[in-house]
């Protein structure tokens, strides 16, 4: 019996270890981007958006600038910012939340100014962008 358990200790671990390595290799390869967005857990509360940005066609925006202003229900306002990489993928530092305005600007495309709820942030907002 004892033979036994610990033969399926070793086979569960074998097993765990190709899982995990299997799932490094896609984040390697860009086929599986990790989220890096986090919500507020509390209002006026610390959060992060991770933006991934399109054309219509489906292909990613690289050199979009993103700019998030945040209204805090405290009278405070922040602001975070940053550009896109080649996977069309932004992830802003990270800032207090409250009343989200999202503004995103790319050459060749329309400028696009939205609302994002601070609560929706725990998922990668995805955003596309109209050529000129």
């Amino acid at each position: 019996m004892r033979k036994l358990f610990i033969a399926t200790l070793i086979i569960a671990a074998s097993f765990s270890l190709s899982l995990g390595q299997g799932q490094q290799d896609g984040a390697q390869n860009g086929n599986d981007i990790p989220n890096m967005g986090r919500a507020p857990s509390q209002p006026n509360g610390i959060g992060r958006l991770d933006l991934r940005i399109m054309d219509e066609n489906g292909n990613p925006v690289k050199g979009a600038y993103a700019k998030l202003e945040s209204s805090r229900s405290d009278g405070f306002f922040c602001e975070t910012w940053n550009s896109s990489n080649d996977k069309g993928v932004a992830v802003l530092p990270p800032i207090h939340m409250g009343d989200l305005k999202l503004v995103i600007k790319a050459k060749g495309y329309k400028t696009l100014k939205i609302d994002v709820p601070a609560n929706s942030l725990s998922e990668p907002v995805k955003v596309t962008l109209l050529k000129k």
